[in-house]
């Protein structure tokens, strides 16, 4: 089996990937290492390499799931019925819940990462802003407000948020958003 082939989907290989993607989550993508990630899922290293063709193959499905669970994100937001400011809202409440804060951080993780374009990385940012954009533009279709500007601000106070360490950070960081959305689409 090459590097990059994988075994098909079993039980097993779901299991040992949502734990990865849980321990990665609370414990970043810095130093991650086969040995001590194994040991902390209930697995070997032998196992991952199996399941997963090689550390940057389990890191790119990593990657891919927290991406995957972001975009779902957007598209259910983008599906809801509403005003493109609920809809944007709804999106922030989603993000920031307490349950995503490790997703989020996995993210950023791997989006930082893409700028110095090594694999399993190399195309993370990219394709998670090709993803954002377009239910972004729907959503802001009747809008002139571009989709850039509200992805930019969108994540520089998600970044924000991930670094607030007290209620009153947070507070902030949701008074900002509120701020953004009634400059963009104010209250009528």
């Amino acid at each position: 089996m090459t590097a990059d082939a994988k075994p098909p989907t079993s039980a097993r290989r779901d299991e040992l990937l949502a734990a990865s993607v849980a321990h990665v989550a609370e414990h970043g993508l810095a130093e991650l290492s086969l040995r001590p990630l194994a040991r902390a899922i209930g697995s070997s290293p032998r196992v991952l390499l199996y399941l997963f063709g090689s550390k940057e193959g389990l890191i790119r499905e990593i990657l891919e799931v927290g991406r995957a669970e972001q975009f779902a994100l957007v598209t259910r937001a983008d599906g809801r019925p509403g005003t493109a400011r609920d809809t944007l809202d709804l999106l922030w409440t989603w993000l920031v819940a307490p349950e995503r804060r490790g997703a989020l951080r996995l993210f950023f993780d791997g989006y930082v990462r893409s700028f110095q374009g090594d694999a399993p990385w190399s195309d993370f940012a990219v394709a998670s802003v090709d993803e954002w954009l377009p239910p972004l533009d729907r959503v802001l279709a009747d809008h002139r407000v571009p989709p850039t500007l509200v992805l930019a601000v969108l994540r520089g106070l998600l970044l924000d948020h991930l670094a607030a360490t007290n209620p009153a950070h947070a507070e902030r960081v949701q008074a900002a958003w509120t701020a953004f959305l009634d400059e963009i689409l104010p209250i009528r």
